[in-house]
């Protein structure tokens, strides 16, 4: 998840539009006039009051991945979703098997080796 350490105009526009919110939508959860939100949007620069930005925090903290992915992208940001390799994962776990059994075999073999070690 992105952090943002502090909110700008710039910032809230980009959630804004990630959740797919209208201004008037926007303000409304925030409490705020659509005046305020079109500032934001004007003024990219503009910094958001204290309540404000814990306001936002909250907002892009309960976002959806979607939105969350959205907001990073509208920001020029790089995270997208990876998927999962399941093949990778499985080799990784055999590896740790072989790795464990390895490692038993070793402390069975030489107890005093293992221990110094």
């Amino acid at each position: 998840m992105t952090i943002i350490e502090e909110w700008t105009g710039r910032h809230a526009h980009a959630l804004r539009t990630a959740l797919r919110l209208t201004n008037e939508a926007f303000a409304d959860q925030l409490g705020i006039s659509p005046r305020t939100v079109t500032k934001w949007r004007e003024r990219p620069e503009m910094v958001p009051s204290p309540h404000l930005q814990d306001a936002l925090d909250t907002f892009l903290s309960q976002a959806s991945p979607d939105a969350g992915v959205r907001f990073a992208a509208n920001l020029g940001l790089d995270h997208r979703r990876s998927p999962l390799d399941h093949s990778a994962l499985s080799q990784l776990n055999a590896a740790l098997g072989d790795l464990a059994r390895a490692l038993a075999r070793l402390e069975t073999e030489d107890p005093e080796r293992s221990r110094a070690h």
